[in-house]
């Protein structure tokens, strides 16, 4: 069920995912098989995160770093700071979001996890551009992207966060460009909903490209 959840969230289907989420965590628990519950939880507390309920996205992610060890299953610990990042971020709880996010990255760099490393760099990326401070977002861009080099999917999330990264500071050449490369490797992968958000992203780019010639 937890895997189902995860699909059903990769396609947009949030709750669904929440629902199948919630009735794996609730068989984990009967079990006694701690680890699988917050498997589960995590998945849980990512799918009311994409939907929207970041109350409860937040209060998901704690229990389940509530429920680990004081010593050992770092990989989940490293999850639940992840999730908790990513979810503070949107609340506009900027500093919280850093705080948990640089925790994130030390485990993964604790645990060698390149994925982890690569997750962590990105999602700071995104909360220092949207705070406005692009040197440091950048470095983590730069930082993500050396953590891709082995993963297609990854390399496409790195460009479509490049792409971002550039429209913000009006290097709209630049942005195409990457946002383009991007969609190139979510289409050859059959990533639509991927290949959508960048669709979108390359219609604002093209937008205020003619905003600027218009002036």
């Amino acid at each position: 069920m937890s895997r189902l959840s995860d699909a059903n969230r990769r396609l947009g289907l949030y709750k669904e995912g929440i629902k199948r989420a919630r009735e794996a965590s609730e068989i984990f628990e009967q079990l006694g098989e701690t680890v699988g519950q917050v498997k589960c939880l995590i998945d849980l507390a990512e799918a009311l995160h994409d939907d929207g309920q970041l109350d409860a996205a937040e209060e998901t992610a704690c229990r389940a770093i509530d429920l680990l060890p004081e010593k050992g299953e770092q990989l989940w610990v490293y999850h639940g700071y992840r999730v908790l990042g990513d979810i503070y971020n949107p609340k506009d709880e900027t500093e919280k979001a850093i705080h948990h996010l640089e925790v994130s990255l030390g485990i993964a760099a604790s645990l060698n996890l390149d994925s982890g490393l690569f997750w962590s760099h990105f999602s700071l990326a995104k909360v220092f551009l949207k705070d406005g401070r692009f040197d440091d977002a950048h470095a983590h861009v730069e930082h993500a992207k050396s953590h891709a080099v082995n993963d297609t999917y990854l390399l496409a999330r790195a460009s479509e966060l490049q792409a971002w990264f550039w429209k913000d500071q009006h290097r709209f050449e630049g942005a195409k460009s990457e946002a383009l490369r991007a969609l190139d490797m979510y289409e050859k992968l059959g990533a639509a909903n991927d290949a959508e958000d960048v669709r979108q992203l390359l219609g604002k780019i093209d937008d205020e490209l003619e905003e600027m010639d218009d002036r």
